[in-house]
């Protein structure tokens, strides 16, 4: 068991104090669950997130040990676990000693062996997203207090607050890029437009003909920015895709006759169809433009098994971009309107994915995108 237990009142303030604190949101979601682990006297706790069409559980955050049973980063399938009760039913489920309540043919008692069992369903949008639950592999000499599930949902609901906190600062810093955007990018060829139509007045058609070249990036620059605003809205409804599928499909509107895409391992997971393939299709476009018609790129499975990657032979970003290169206006090339890598992030985060770029393995640029839901389906 945890160690020696605190009251109610101390438990709050001690839920408070972590709430004042200047951390990322998977800090204060661990120190939260070590407020409540402490408070139920249990072994653990843990924030998952879950897909249930996919038989998806993962451990988001958790006070357990990188070498512990169940550590941050875990995925597991939901069948096998207590949490697809917990989700099903809507509500908490406290087990103090599961084979004692007849939970001994369940099968997360026959997987994990887990005893103890506090679990309480995590919602966003008015959608599940997963669990906040403690265990223990030992039972309790008693049952849980309505004041101790109290506290658990209190937990629960801190975290709903704080992912809901993040999702909402992630929309106004996409408006900011918009508004950064439509500020500056579409004023310089406006006022080239309106310049030149007013010499055209008094010249030849030379000038009509800037206005018209002008006028025409002007078009394009508003598509890019309503595709940023369309893909960075936050996605409802996904299927399952194949990643080779998508792939292939995207690859034939970019790619050169020279140009190689490798898939070395499909995998099969939930996306919005759509909005997925725009991100490849970016990303794809992305390398050819920088790394020649006769680039290389290859895509699979990432090695813990958590997203895909896709990587090219072409030049790599450059350090001095790295931590830039997803947000608007930043640009590799001479001529670039930097917009193709911020739809990349908008689509990643409006699926609630992460994604980072680091170095190729021929010293491109690799992309990896992770926290995406993998189907557990044969």
């Amino acid at each position: 068991m945890s160690q020696e237990s605190v009251d109610w009142v101390q438990a709050r303030r001690d839920l408070y104090d972590v709430l004042q604190r200047d951390c990322s949101f998977e800090e204060t979601a661990e120190h939260a669950l070590a407020v409540g682990e402490q408070y139920l006297g249990v072994e653990n706790g843990h924030l998952t997130r879950i897909e249930p069409d996919s038989e998806y559980w993962k451990a988001t955050a958790s006070t357990d040990p990188e070498d512990g049973q169940f550590p941050p980063g875990l995925i597991l399938d939901l069948k096998t676990t207590y949490c697809r009760r917990t989700v099903a039913q809507g509500e908490s489920i406290a087990l103090h000693d599961a084979p004692d309540q007849g939970w001994e043919d369940d099968p997360a008692f026959e997987t994990h062996e887990l005893y103890c069992y506090h679990g309480t369903p995590v919602f966003l949008d008015d959608e599940v997203y997963g669990t906040v639950c403690f265990v223990s592999t030992g039972p309790r000499d008693r049952p849980f207090t309505d004041d101790e599930t109290l506290f658990a949902e209190l937990i629960a609901r801190t975290l709903e607050h704080e992912l809901q906190r993040q999702q909402t600062e992630a929309k106004i810093e996409r408006l900011d890029q918009f508004a950064s955007v439509l500020s500056h990018d579409l004023r310089n060829p406006l006022n080239v437009a309106q310049l030149r139509v007013d010499l055209a007045q008094d010249a030849d058609s030379e000038h009509l003909a800037i206005a018209s070249s002008a006028l025409d990036r002007m078009e394009s620059l508003i598509t890019d920015v309503l595709t940023m605003a369309r893909q960075g809205q936050h996605v409802e409804e996904t299927t399952e895709v194949s990643l080779a599928a998508i792939a292939a499909n995207c690859w034939e509107s970019v790619a050169t006759a020279d140009a190689n895409l490798v898939v070395e391992e499909d995998l099969q997971f939930r996306a919005d169809p759509e909005r997925v393939q725009q991100l490849f299709e970016n990303l794809f476009r992305n390398s050819k433009e920088h790394g020649g018609t006769d680039i290389t790129v290859w895509l699979g499975p990432l090695s813990d098994g958590d997203g895909f990657y896709v990587e090219d032979d072409g030049p790599g970003i450059p350090d001095a971009k790295s931590e830039e290169i997803f947000e608007v206006g930043c640009s590799t090339g001479d001529d670039g309107l930097g917009i193709g890598l911020a739809i990349v992030e908008g689509i990643a985060s409006a699926h609630d994915w992460t994604v980072r770029v680091t170095d190729g393995r021929e010293g491109g640029a690799r992309f990896e995108v992770s926290n995406v839901v993998v189907s557990n389906s044969p």
